[in-house]
């Protein structure tokens, strides 16, 4: 299928690098094809969590997953009932924000907002700072007050979580995979390194190690693990891709196809870049979603 489609503003809008969610009647369209309203539908990076919150919203179960502690806690803040059991601020004013999901995710967005992808954690709050995180704070409560709620959510490394699920006997009907895709001429995209790995240990001192960014050595050889781990336990896997990335189609579905991952279908959609996060370099925006075949029987 291919089309040319309008990009919006989704419903769940904050200041995320990657935010797929901007495209999710071109999602919606397929997944409901496939599932028909009923399943589980889980995703291996969530990013802003703005096309799981739509899929919970529609009557999906819906599973979230992001070693980024950002997309952690926004996916908490919104889509759960639960709070934070463990406090280790890194900067004493961030006590303030430590012991809700939803303030947690509200400083995150704030910095992005105020300051850019790259941004650090201040270590002084300041007042343009704190009138930008109750905004953020107003924002998500309103959200979370609408009770749209995940089935799980995970706070894993890409392959610990997909041997989590495998481990824990859960099988899904979609697996959605939008990975931290390396720019078009192969460099790492250092806006992920950021959510993943500078925002780490801002609220709890004690996580996992540095997670790996991709780059053009690596990612095909990562895709195709993920891939492959994915179908295991799925009835569908997703893979999506944009034009701003590496690798290209055609290099990429040689290396499904050579490494027996055979998709049914890629659909393509060509969208204005109105609400893209490629920084202005283009002013179009092509997405490829391949529908690959998993493992996993009706």
């Amino acid at each position: 299928m291919d089309i040319i489609m309008k990009s919006k503003r989704p419903e769940v809008n904050i200041e995320y690098f990657g935010q797929q969610s901007r495209f999710f009647n071109f999602f919606e369209m397929i997944v409901d094809d496939l599932l028909h309203g009923k399943g589980i539908y889980a995703e291996t990076n969530s990013g802003s969590n703005g096309n799981a919150f739509m899929y919970a919203k529609k009557g999906y179960q819906v599973i979230t997953n992001d070693a980024s502690e950002y997309s952690y806690s926004v996916a908490k803040a919104i889509m759960s009932d639960n709070i934070p059991t463990e406090f280790n601020s890194k900067y004493e004013w961030l006590n303030k924000y430590s012991d809700s999901y939803i303030g947690r995710a509200s400083v995150f967005a704030s910095v992005v907002d105020l300051y850019g992808y790259n941004a650090e954690i201040p270590s002084e709050l300041n007042s343009e700072l704190e009138e930008k995180i109750n905004e953020y704070i107003s924002y998500f409560t309103k959200i979370k007050n609408e009770k749209i709620r995940s089935f799980k959510s995970y706070n894993e490394d890409l392959y610990n979580y997909l041997r989590k699920l495998r481990k824990e006997k859960i099988n899904v009907d979609i697996m959605f995979m939008d990975f931290a895709w390396p720019w078009r001429d192969g460099s790492k995209t250092e806006e992920y390194n950021t959510t993943a790995n500078i925002y780490s240990n801002i609220f709890e001192k004690s996580k996992i190690p540095n997670i790996e960014i991709w780059d053009k050595k690596n990612v095909i050889d990562n895709v195709i693990k993920a891939v492959k781990e994915a179908k295991k336990i799925s009835k569908y896997v997703l893979l999506s891709n944009q034009s701003s990335n590496y690798p290209t189609p055609e290099v990429l579905e040689v290396a499904l196809l050579k490494n027996g991952l055979n998709y049914d279908i890629r659909h393509t959609m060509l969208t204005d870049a109105e609400y893209e996060d490629n920084l202005g370099k283009e002013s179009f925006f092509r997405e490829y979603l391949y529908v690959i075949r998993g493992d996993v029987d009706d």
